[in-house]
């Protein structure tokens, strides 16, 4: 079907009829998929420093990925949001106006940000002193979730604003749990709740951009590791969420079990007793190996720049925002890097007014874009290499095979 015409001046409302190849009329309510196609605004920070909750939320771009109750407007428009694009995609209204073997390509390849926390009860879940670390230094909640909370540029205050205006103000009593740790461990396994939550003892390790595990069931998925509930969550949180967990997230995934008020104090008092600690071996940073044969753009580009980093840095087809990574997003100035292209990585990153050009590399000889590959590896439990920011950006690693790949075509002169 081919568009005859393109109304494009009707786009602000939630209908519009679109005249179409050998006459009629299709009544069409996607008009924000057909926005797509129009240029969008940058979206670089506008405030060097929010003093204000609402000016934080609105510099860190919050509701790019979360439905954020008190903004306006609530969710950003589908050009600018991670999350309502993939939900558009699953949902085929993009099906009509993209090229359908584009489409399902771009369906076989999500399973990430499909779905994100509310925000709107968040001062019910978790503890200030929690979300004001955790934001500084974001590590991986939920194994199976895929992606992440951004490392963004977040400094003390600007967290502090942040829980302001999410009303999160919970902060730990003094009050020990009462309840009986055995007899709490035994309703943990009679409901079964390992078979949703890890405990301290998924290996962060596994998770790997493209991992199978990322095809567990939706419960599995979103289901947080439970060896942090005593730092995220108060007691009397806990006790809360235990009672009565769809009252307060609506949408959870969570059964409610209806325990009596002592099974609730046992379980709360297992889940808070603090896990054995373990002896972690030393830390070693992945080097990368040479391929023995010839690596050319081509097979770069369809493992990596074309499938997954010109979602934040390209300059191709997107005449507003060209993402975070290239115009600026997420508290960071924009930094005008191009992966979508050979031609935008050769001429690297823009620092100090200056194009960086390929390789660009660290005071060990690394190449600085593979370092960032390799940093995102460390960061999902919260080890961070300093002045360098793992990437892919809130998602999980790349495998080492892919990083071994894109080192190698560095290496060799980038051929074509």
């Amino acid at each position: 079907m081919a568009l005859r015409s393109f109304p494009f001046a009707s786009l602000a409302g939630l209908a519009l009829v679109v005249a179409v190849a050998g006459g009629g009329y299709v009544l069409v309510r996607d008009a924000d998929v057909l926005a797509l196609r129009l240029p969008t605004r940058v979206l670089a920070p506008t405030k060097p420093s929010p003093s204000t909750p609402r000016e934080a939320v609105e510099h860190f771009q919050c509701n790019r990925c979360h439905v954020v109750p008190g903004l306006e407007p609530v969710s950003a428009r589908l050009s600018e949001n991670c999350v309502t694009c993939h939900q558009a995609i699953a949902a085929g209204r993009l099906d009509l106006w993209y090229k359908q073997a584009e489409v399902e390509r771009w369906k076989g390849h999500i399973n990430h940000l499909v779905r994100t926390p509310d925000l709107g009860s968040l001062g019910q879940r978790v503890k200030r002193e929690w979300l004001v670390s955790w934001l500084q230094a974001p590590h991986v909640v939920r194994p199976l979730y895929g992606a992440t909370m951004p490392r963004m540029k977040v400094g003390p205050k600007d967290a502090e604003l942040l829980a302001d205006f999410f009303a999160v103000t919970e902060q730990e009593s003094a009050e020990p749990a009462k309840g009986d740790v055995e007899a709490g461990r035994a309703l943990y396994a009679e409901h079964a709740c390992a078979s949703c939550h890890s405990r301290g003892d998924f290996p962060l390790a596994s998770l790997r951009y493209g991992a199978p595990e990322f095809n567990s069931p939706s419960a599995r998925r979103r289901a947080p590791d439970l060896r942090h509930v005593r730092d995220r969550m108060s007691l009397a949180q806990l006790r809360r969420w235990l009672t009565d967990p769809h009252r307060i997230l609506p949408d959870t995934e969570m059964p409610t079990f209806r325990l009596t008020p002592k099974q609730v104090e046992d379980l709360a008092a297992f889940l808070r007793e603090p896990l054995p600690q373990v002896a972690e071996a030393p830390r070693s940073r992945y080097q990368p190996k040479k391929l023995e044969r010839e690596v050319h753009y081509p097979e770069v580009a369809q493992k990596l720049t074309r499938h997954l980093c010109f979602h934040c840095h390209s300059d191709l087809r997107r005449p507003g925002d060209q993402g975070p990574g290239n115009t600026g997003g997420f508290g960071y100035d924009g930094a005008s890097l191009d992966l979508a292209t050979r031609a935008g990585i050769l001429r690297g990153i823009q620092r100090d007014g200056q194009f960086r050009g390929l390789p660009d590399r660290l005071e060990d000889g690394t190449p600085r874009l593979v370092a960032a590959l390799i940093a995102r590896q460390g960061e999902l439990d919260g080890h961070f290499q300093p002045g360098v920011l793992g990437m892919p950006l809130g998602l999980p690693p790349i495998p080492e095979e892919d990083i071994d790949l894109i080192f190698s075509w560095i290496e060799q002169g980038a051929p074509e």
